[in-house]
């Protein structure tokens, strides 16, 4: 623990000390209500709950916490037996408020994981229905209980000789009223959520030259001739004439632009088959790619958003040839056609990835293609991905000599699954023995402790394939779901690279209680890394080694996440790259495209606390303050 951690929480307990003793006095010698007692407690038992999380710190702070709260019970009925008539009368309907609120922490105790496992819960999903049930009534029952006592305290101190008749009456109706209303913000706010609407309202910009297409145009040997097929003044001509000009500065004059009108040059458009404006033609000597934008600037607007990614498309397209990867199929693996897993779901990966921004031809192949005897020929990668029934021997032979001979797989592994232990054996890696977990560094997916194994980090190798990544470190968090650790084997003679690892604290979870046990020792582990292998016998015109990167999560490209994380995004792409021999062409792909944001529990926290603990603090500051001044001058 660092000294600034010491300090403030030496600072913490000295305040709530002080805080305190100011509060039992004013109860002792002036029968005033203990409100004020009750919700130190609470906080206390917050603090300790949900922001410590687990360690020895956890239960001193929330039992300290449990104790305020009772303790403010009890001076409560102090107070209510040193007073007489009206007070005494507002003290006891305080209590039972009061009692109100206390008793709604045994809703929280039903979620506790001792209690959960005394009930015997042994599916995940129905522990987090049983834990979402009482983590949304118990805010209410404490709020129905806290605010009437509040309001109650309030009318004691502001009238400390008699009380109003049937003030306080009034002010329990207008209590439970407040928290009510209060309580009808939490499914306002998941409607809310779960309804949400869009509206683009920002600023428009065309995106320029990403590294990745300027890194295309500087390696070109042949010329490419870029034309632009718009009628003179039209806005989107103008919107993207300066990007194929900043990649034209960068070819070292093998790549030209030039604008073209479709009326004005018929035999040209003819040539090409252009029938209207809108297209751009890319083409090297007698091969051509096309792609078409709308003429109409507002309704261009979102095409020009992504240009980078559609011009690079064509650019790989026409430049590297057609290149054609193969899924390895009939085993369970993660695929586009996943409906019950969505974890699972691959679709955006194989359709805007790989189809989309790399141009590549995606296919499967399993038995009855041949996948026990040998891989395709065209194959230029193969990929495992993460399959749940074991391979046959045949095929794991198969796919060994594939990579011997240079060939380049992408292995994914699933815990659930086979281990693959023979094959990775061959690469020179073996998979962990349990899914990793984090307590605090982890993605909001489904609520609750099950969140855990979905792991954050941003610690990236030196490897090609995670350059970007590396660079972009501070800002590029990949997630992954249920991902096992992938460590090198001593006998291996194969080079084995680490390109990622998870952040410090992280387990194991071999119980899968999600929980770092005692016999769970919290560490950094290896959850992906890249293989070479260099050939015997090479060709000019061949790979010069075999090549192969092992990930122990097949999640981080499901649908889910690809979508929301651009660092997951990035690294598919970029270890494709690799795969394929493109390395030289990674880099970043621009884009104006509005990305969401996706937060590490962490980050959720200090959002949450901004929110609901600091900006209302100091509003109340403020009014106290204000308050206090004007008491002053009257």
């Amino acid at each position: 623990m660092s000294s600034l951690s010491i300090g403030i929480g030496l600072l913490f307990a000295v305040g709530l000390a002080a805080a305190l003793v100011v509060m039992v006095r004013d109860v002792v010698t002036r029968s005033n209500g203990s409100g004020l007692v009750m919700l130190l407690g609470l906080g206390t038992l917050f603090l300790g709950e949900r922001m410590l999380g687990e360690g020895s710190v956890r239960l001193p702070v929330g039992g300290l916490g449990l104790a305020l709260v009772l303790g403010s019970v009890g001076l409560r009925y102090y107070a209510m037996n040193n007073s007489e008539g009206e007070r005494q009368d507002a003290h006891r309907r305080a209590l039972v408020w009061s009692g109100v609120a206390a008793a709604s922490l045994l809703l929280y105790g039903l979620t506790l994981q001792s209690v959960t496992d005394m009930l015997g819960f042994d599916d995940p999903d129905a522990l987090g229905r049983w834990q979402g049930v009482w983590w949304s009534l118990f805010p209410i029952g404490v709020l129905i209980g806290l605010i009437p006592t509040f309001m109650i305290d309030r009318l004691l101190s502001v009238h400390p000789v008699k009380m109003p008749a049937g003030a306080v009456n009034s002010l329990q109706v207008t209590g439970v009223n407040a928290a009510l209303a209060i309580a009808l913000l939490f499914p306002v706010n998941y409607l809310a959520s779960a309804s949400n609407a869009d509206a683009d309202l920002a600023y428009f910009r065309t995106t320029k030259p990403g590294e990745s297409s300027k890194a295309i145009a500087n390696t070109l040997v042949d010329s490419i001739e870029v034309l632009l097929f718009f009628p003179a003044g039209n806005d989107v001509g103008r919107e993207i004439l300066p990007y194929f000009e900043e990649l034209s500065e960068g070819s070292g004059g093998r790549l030209s632009v030039q604008m073209v009108d479709q009326a004005l040059d018929p035999a040209l458009a003819e040539e090409l088959k252009i029938r209207d404006n809108g297209h751009v033609v890319l083409r090297m000597g007698e091969v051509t790619e096309k792609f078409k934008l709308n003429t109409n600037i507002d309704r261009a607007k979102r095409e020009l958003r992504k240009l980078d990614s559609t011009v690079q498309k064509h650019l790989i397209k026409l430049t590297r040839g057609q290149r054609t990867v193969y899924f390895l199929a009939g085993h369970g693996e993660a695929n586009w056609r996943e409906k019950d897993d969505q974890l699972r779901k691959i679709n955006l990966y194989k359709r805007d990835l790989l189809e989309g921004t790399m141009s590549l031809k995606v296919k499967t192949f399993g038995l009855a293609d041949g996948s026990a005897n040998e891989v395709p020929e065209d194959a230029d990668v193969v990929v495992v991905a993460g399959p749940l029934k074991p391979l046959l021997d045949d095929e794991v032979e198969t796919l060994k000599r594939y990579w011997d001979a240079g060939g380049s797989m992408l292995v994914m592994v699933d815990p659930e699954g086979d281990p693959l232990t023979d094959l990775l054996a061959h690469l020179g890696v073996q998979p962990g023995n349990a899914v990793l977990a984090h307590a605090q560094t982890h993605a909001q997916l489904r609520g609750g402790p099950a969140d855990r194994v979905f792991i954050a980090t941003n610690k990236y190798g030196s490897h090609t394939s995670v350059k970007q990544l590396s660079r972009n470190s501070q800002v590029a968090h990949m997630v992954f779901s249920t991902a096992m650790a992938v460590t090198k084997t001593e006998e291996t003679q194969n080079k084995v690279t680490t390109l990622i690892r998870t952040v410090p604290n992280t387990w194991e979870d071999l119980n899968g209680n999600y929980l770092a046990d005692p016999d769970e020792p919290k560490q950094v582990f290896e959850i992906a890394a890249a293989i070479t292998r260099p050939l015997d016998e090479v060709d000019d015109d061949e790979p010069q080694e075999g090549r192969a990167i092992v990930i122990g999560d097949v999640g981080f490209l499901s649908d889910v996440l690809v979508s929301r994380l651009q660092a997951n995004a990035v690294f598919a792409m970029d270890t494709f790259k690799w795969l394929t021999h493109d390395e030289e062409i990674a880099g970043e792909v621009e884009s104006e495209e509005d990305v969401k944001v996706q937060h590490t529990r962490e980050e959720d926290w200090l959002w949450f606390l901004a929110a609901v603990v600091a900006v209302p603090g100091m509003v109340l500051l403020a009014g106290v303050l204000f308050i206090r001044s004007r008491q002053r001058r009257s």
